[in-house]
């Protein structure tokens, strides 16, 4: 009998803190699905080469683009003239030989630039990754 009650008080712990836990999880989340970036079939249809970076480190996409990544933090930024706060990244754009070509740019989740030859896209902020997709345009 013993076991009974230790077993039905244990499931009435867990059973409570599952209630906690809907409690105290954020009601944003049919905002959070509206979010350009979420939809996963627009950046099925992008083209180009993906590429991944990890915070603090640089990346090189063919002979004469470099990508430094760094300042991965949560920030604010306006979509379509709605303020937003997500995640961001800035990136250190370097293209060879094209000094002035090169940028200081931070970005958020689905946002895109144009710099010389290339669109890129960040695509994604997972921990202290960044992913990328790279578009050569001159083609």
């Amino acid at each position: 009998m013993k076991k009974l009650y230790l077993i039905l008080k244990i499931l009435l712990v867990l059973a409570a803190l599952i209630a906690l836990g809907y409690l105290v999880t954020p009601p944003d989340s049919e905002v959070i699905l509206t979010r350009p970036w979420l939809k996963r079939a627009d950046n099925l249809k992008m083209t180009g080469t993906p590429l991944t970076i990890s915070d603090g480190t640089q990346g090189q996409y063919g002979d004469d683009l470099r990508i430094g990544v760094g300042n991965i933090r949560i920030g604010d930024y306006e979509i379509d003239g709605v303020k937003e706060t997500g995640v961001t990244a800035t990136l250190w754009v370097f293209i060879r030989d094209k000094s002035e070509e090169n940028k200081i740019i931070t970005l958020y989740i689905g946002q895109s630039f144009e710099i010389d030859k290339y669109v890129i896209t960040l695509e994604d902020i997972s921990g202290s990754l960044v992913s990328l997709f790279i578009r050569d345009v001159s083609q």
